[in-house]
């Protein structure tokens, strides 16, 4: 018997990179596949693939959560939030419409989907909530301040909601990756570009080498198959971790944030990302 059989498990962000992936991988395990994307067409070849039902939508609309779930027929085994994404640039010029579209998508859209499938998890004394975050909900890097508030947001929710939903037998893990060979990256130069190219901004020089810390952090990457594998043991195991860091790199940035001091660990991700350091007082 498959570990997974007889499970409904839903994914958003299923059309690409880890989403795809542990799509992939669940249903090899067995599991009955509810997936949700924006790309309709990318989420139908995944459907074809994995014998899933696509839910495409953009899973910010009001009705989107709840849209995903009903497909679910009252049954809920596994959720997992994968839907996210990054925009760069400094918390000062980000305007009010972009950050809080990282909010809606990054953790408002989980939130929702996690009310909606506690009822059917608690009546069946079980069930697991996967939620993917990131290094950036333990940090705060420069330029991505409102990416690391909504994962710092997605973070504190996992905590609390684990020690709520423990009762029922409810497992509640997060993923906290570190680089990995998705379209993230790409994505996220690809929105920071207008700020990239305004020759007037005082932020300009920290986009400078924007370009060469990407391939740099790209050379530690984890594929989207390494992150999935990592996911779909969390669903499979009995008694999960709380968190799972995957790469060398967000393991070894997690421990290095327990034991060094503030001012040390700010100087060294001043030097990853090759900002100026603070101002001297006159």
């Amino acid at each position: 018997m498959a570990q997974l059989e007889n499970r409904t498990a839903v994914v958003t962000g299923a059309s690409a990179g880890i989403g795809r992936a542990t799509a992939r991988l669940l249903a090899r395990h067995g599991a009955r596949l509810v997936l949700n994307a924006r790309r309709a067409d990318r989420l139908a070849e995944l459907a074809a693939e994995t014998g899933a039902t696509a839910v495409p939508g953009d899973i910010p609309d009001p009705a989107g959560p709840a849209r995903v779930v009903e497909r679910c027929g009252g049954r809920v085994g596994i959720l997992l939030n994968n839907a996210g994404y990054g925009e760069p640039g400094p918390v000062e010029t980000v305007s009010e419409e972009d950050y809080r579209r990282q909010f809606e998508v990054n953790f408002f859209s989980a939130a929702a989907l996690i009310q909606l499938v506690l009822p059917a998890m608690r009546r069946a004394r079980g069930g697991t909530i996967v939620n993917v975050s990131s290094v950036a909900g333990k940090f705060g890097y420069p330029l991505f301040g409102w990416y690391c508030a909504s994962k710092h947001a997605l973070e504190g929710l996992s905590d609390s909601l684990r020690l709520e939903s423990a009762p029922w037998g409810i497992r509640v893990v997060l993923i906290e990756p570190g680089p990995v060979e998705t379209e993230f990256f790409d994505v996220a130069m690809k929105e920071a570009q207008p700020q990239m190219d305004d020759g007037e901004s005082p932020y300009r020089p920290f986009f400078e080498h924007a370009e060469s810390i990407e391939k740099d952090m790209m050379k530690r990457a984890a594929t989207a198959e390494d992150v999935a594998s990592v996911i779909a043991h969390a669903c499979i195991a009995d008694r999960p971790r709380a968190r799972y860091a995957v790469t060398a790199m967000a393991k070894g940035s997690i421990f290095l944030n327990r034991i060094l001091p503030q001012s040390w660990l700010d100087a060294g991700i001043r030097k990853q990302f090759r900002v100026p350091g603070p101002a001297v007082a006159p």
